[in-house]
């Protein structure tokens, strides 16, 4: 049995292949790690999605409906206020709790979900 005084004072091939493997280890584990962090951070915080509306459509269509209403025409106009005021809000709440960037129609050429049918169904009272 040697005596700590007697060991070899260089490493050995076995030890120096553990130390490279160790090495190799960490660094995989190391990525492996920060590719994870990468997936849960693209979860939670992902990019959002361009959609449009068609706003020009859907103010035409209230306005329409409350020309044929028997109301005066300061009762229109403060219906047709308080129903922008409506939209703006539901478009920012939606826009916000979908994560979306909400465009008019027009302003887009082609590539973006058009959601006006569903504002339309949520601004129905």
């Amino acid at each position: 049995m040697p005596l700590l005084s007697q060991a070899p004072s260089h490493p050995t091939s076995s030890s120096t292949l553990r130390t490279l493997i160790r090495g190799f280890l960490i660094a995989l584990l190391l990525i492996g790690a920060n590719i994870a962090a990468m997936f849960v951070w693209r979860m939670y915080d992902p990019t959002p999605r361009l959609v449009t509306v068609d706003l020009g459509g859907i103010m035409q269509t209230f306005i329409a409906k409350t020309a044929e209403s028997d109301l005066s025409d300061e009762d229109k106009r403060a219906r047709t206020e308080t129903f922008a005021r409506e939209l703006d809000l539901a478009l920012q709440g939606l826009a916000a709790r979908q994560h979306m960037i909400i465009l008019p129609a027009p302003a887009v050429i082609a590539g973006a979900q058009d959601i006006t049918e569903a504002v339309e169904k949520g601004l129905k009272p």
